[in-house]
């Protein structure tokens, strides 16, 4: 095999995984975030103007959205 093709095969194969461990974490801080989100309301359960909303997982929340469907 030349020198050529082993070095892109080993190029190719870095990147691959290099890219699933980047995208690996990225999603784990992701759940976390959201999970932090859904746990803690910052704002005493007044959504209407709180800038979570959108991601925000409480039952007040939800009922909130549901009601200026």
């Amino acid at each position: 095999m030349s020198e050529r093709r082993k070095f892109l095969k080993r190029f190719f194969r870095l990147s691959l995984f290099g890219g699933l461990g980047i995208g690996g974490v990225y999603l784990t801080t992701q759940k976390q975030n959201n999970e932090s989100v859904n746990e803690v309301c910052q704002r005493d359960g007044l959504c209407r103007q709180c800038p979570l909303l959108k991601k925000c997982g409480t039952p007040t929340a939800r009922s909130y959205k549901e009601a200026i469907k």
